[in-house]
């Protein structure tokens, strides 16, 4: 699931960044357009054409601004992401060699009462060859 996320992310990374790139294409379009606009047309229209198109322009640049912005919060969840998988890991492994450990104290364990059962077994026989022996 972490790993899925990662991919995630960085194929968010990945639109975004694209996403920029086109978004700063538009601009510079828009930039040239307003250039050769401006050349072009009367003082009057070219007045009003120009203010439309710098709003235009500072509505882009926002919006370039805020892609930044999310591009910059994916980054940090993408690196959260990480140091979470790397202590998950550091987890894992730390209950992996407690329970190889409680493994090996119960495989000794069994072996420890098999020794006493047999021996208990041992004794048992011993005492019925005793007391058939008497009797």
């Amino acid at each position: 699931m972490l790993q899925r996320c990662q991919q995630e992310g960085k194929e968010l990374l990945r639109q975004n960044q694209e996403l920029q790139k086109r978004l700063s294409e538009e601009i510079a379009q828009l930039r040239e357009f307003i250039a050769a606009r401006g050349a072009r047309d009367s003082a009057s229209h070219n007045e009003k054409s120009s203010c439309e198109l710098q709003v235009l322009l500072r509505v882009k640049e926002n919006e370039l601004q805020y892609q930044k912005q999310e591009v910059q919060c994916l980054r940090d969840e993408l690196q959260m992401m990480q140091k979470d998988k790397k202590f998950a890991s550091g987890k894992y492994h730390d209950i992996y060699l407690e329970l190889n450990h409680i493994k090996q104290r119960s495989e000794r364990e069994i072996e420890h009462l098999k020794e006493h059962l047999r021996l208990a077994m041992a004794a048992l026989e011993e005492k019925e060859m005793l007391h058939n022996n008497i009797g």
